[in-house]
C-alpha cells in the first residue's frame, strides 16, 4: 500500500462541497469581483454566519465590526477567503466520525492551535505567508484521519507499537504501513490541489532536515505542532504555562528557528484565547473547553 492509493481509495470519502469548489474555480478566474464569491456564499447560510464570525474573531482583530460576506472579502482579500472556506468545509467533512474512531473534538482543538501558532511563528521568522501557514497548520494531521477511519484493524497495531513498545507514533505508522500520517496528509493536499507550498510543510513536518524545498516552513510548521500539543494539554488541565520540560523544548526549538527563547515559552499564553474561540467557531456546539 502507498499514500497514493489509500487517498484514492477514500476519494469518495473525501470530496469537498460544491460551495468549495465553485469557490476555488471562481478565485482563479481573473474577471472574478467580490460580488461573484459574495453569492455563492450567501448560498450556504451556515458558511456565511461562521465567515463573519472568524473575520470578526481575534484572529484577524478588525478596528470595525465586518457585518456583510462582500465587506469580509474585500477586508480579507481572495486567498484568505479560500483557506478560510477550506477550513470550514474540512471540518463539516469528517464531523460525522463516531468518538470510538476518533475524538474529533480534540482533533481540531490540536489543528486550531498548530494553525494559529504556524500563523505568528510565520510573522516572527522573516517574510512567509502566515495566511497559507495557517491552512498547514490546521490541516496537517489529516493523514490520521484516513488511518483512523480505513485502516482501523491496521491501526491497533500502531496503537499496541506506541503503548507497548513505546514506539512515537509516525514511527510506529512507518513500521506497520511503511509511510506515516505526514506522508499520508500531504498526498491528500496533493489530491486536492493544493500547493507545494502548503503540502511540503505537511510532509516534512515531523522531521523538517529531510525538507528538499521549505525547509524553513516545515521548521516553523514542527515548532507550531509542538505548542498546539502544549496548548492542547494546557486548555484541558486549564492552565497555559508551561512546565519545565515544556519550556527547555521551546528553547530549543527557538534557537532552530532563531527567535527569543522568551517569544515561544510566552507564545501558548498569548494566543489561547483566540484558539478557544475560532475552535467555538470551528466547532460548534463543542463542550471540550468549557
Amino acid at each position: 500500500m502507498t499514500p497514493e492509493a489509500l487517498v484514492n481509495q477514500t476519494d469518495t470519502l473525501l470530496s469537498f462541497p460544491d460551495v468549495a469548489l465553485r469557490l476555488n474555480r471562481l478565485i482563479d478566474e481573473p474577471a472574478t469581483r467580490p460580488s461573484d464569491l459574495a453569492e455563492v456564499i450567501i448560498c450556504d447560510p451556515g458558511l456565511s454566519a461562521r465567515l463573519l464570525r472568524l473575520v470578526n474573531s481575534a484572529l484577524y482583530a478588525r478596528p470595525q465590526p465586518v457585518a456583510t460576506v462582500s465587506q469580509a472579502i474585500g477586508l480579507i482579500g481572495y486567498r484568505a477567503l479560500r483557506e478560510l472556506v477550506i477550513a470550514t468545509c474540512t471540518v463539516d467533512m469528517f464531523k460525522g466520525l463516531s468518538r470510538q474512531q476518533v475524538d474529533m473534538e480534540r482533533f481540531w482543538l490540536h489543528g486550531i492551535a498548530c494553525a494559529i501558532a504556524v500563523r505568528h511563528l510565520a510573522g516572527h521568522c522573516g517574510p512567509h505567508d502566515g495566511e497559507r501557514l495557517f491552512l498547514a497548520g490546521l490541516l496537517h494531521s489529516l493523514g490520521k484521519l484516513i488511518f483512523f477511519t480505513q485502516c482501523a484493524d491496521a491501526y491497533a497495531e500502531v496503537l499496541r507499537l506506541v503503548e507497548q513498545d513505546g514506539l512515537a507514533v509516525d514511527k510506529a505508522e512507518q513500521r506497520v504501513f511503511g509511510f506515516d500520517y505526514a506522508d499520508l496528509g500531504a498526498e491528500l493536499l496533493k489530491h486536492w490541489d493544493f500547493p507545494e507550498s502548503i503540502w511540503s510543510p505537511v510532509a516534512h513536518h515531523l522531521d523538517p532536515a529531510k525538507a528538499a524545498e521549505h525547509r524553513i516552513e516545515a521548521e516553523i510548521l514542527h515548532a507550531a505542532a509542538r505548542i498546539a500539543q502544549i496548548v492542547q494539554v494546557a486548555v484541558l488541565a486549564d492552565s497555559v504555562v508551561p512546565t519545565e520540560d515544556n519550556c527547555e523544548a521551546l528553547c530549543k526549538l527557538a534557537e532552530r528557528l532563531g527567535m527569543e527563547p522568551d517569544a515561544l515559552i510566552d507564545l501558548p499564553g498569548a494566543i489561547n484565547l483566540q484558539i478557544l474561540e475560532v475552535f467555538e467557531i470551528l466547532v460548534p456546539g463543542s463542550t471540550l473547553v468549557y
